[in-house]
């Protein structure tokens, strides 16, 4: 199977294409807020349980972005699969810092000016990633603030990183397979 661009296929071909994309976008970041919201992230003790709850959420990002950049490298239509490997990438990438922030929430409620559940958690990680604060919700606490530092710096780094990572592996399947 070649990589194909999607200026190569007919309106109602590309039509089809795009919104099979949507769609596969919309139900991975599904699938992703269901195991947010119904995983175990409280009721912890600040101890090795955390950090391994941590670990294993490094370990599963790891492995989706690697199963979804060598999807890229194979797909037919890369450009729009590059589309779901960033939804994917985005929606787990927040995911996984909102339930860092309501695991700190949980074993430190002064943590933040206001509770932090699974909701909250949600909000201020989008609110973070897009740098806006709101103000209604604010880390308190100097660990609560390395967090959310730690965050807005891996935002930069990563959507850039991301991005660049997409697109160039975008460019080479088109490419290797215009070579042909």
């Amino acid at each position: 199977m070649s990589a194909r661009r999607l200026a190569d296929l007919g309106r109602p071909q590309r039509r089809r294409a795009v919104a099979a994309t949507a769609l596969r976008c919309a139900l991975a970041t599904a699938a992703i807020l269901v195991l947010y919201y119904f995983l175990p992230l409280t009721g912890g003790r600040p101890d090795a349980a955390a950090l391994l709850r941590l670990v294993i959420g490094a370990v599963l990002f790891t492995a989706v972005m690697t199963y979804e950049l060598r999807a890229l490298l194979r797909a037919e239509l890369p450009q729009l699969r590059a589309m779901e490997v960033l939804a994917v990438a985005l929606a787990l990438f927040l995911a996984l810092f909102a339930g860092a922030y309501v695991c700190l929430a949980d074993l430190d409620p002064g943590s933040f000016s206001t509770p932090v559940d699974r909701t909250a958690g949600l909000y201020f990680a989008i609110v973070t990633l897009g740098t806006v604060g709101y103000g209604d919700i604010t880390p308190v606490t100097d660990f609560a603030r390395v967090l959310v530092s730690v965050q807005v710096l891996i935002d930069l780094a990563f959507l850039a990183l991301l991005l660049r990572l997409v697109v160039d592996l975008t460019r080479r399947t088109l490419h290797r397979d215009a070579d042909r």
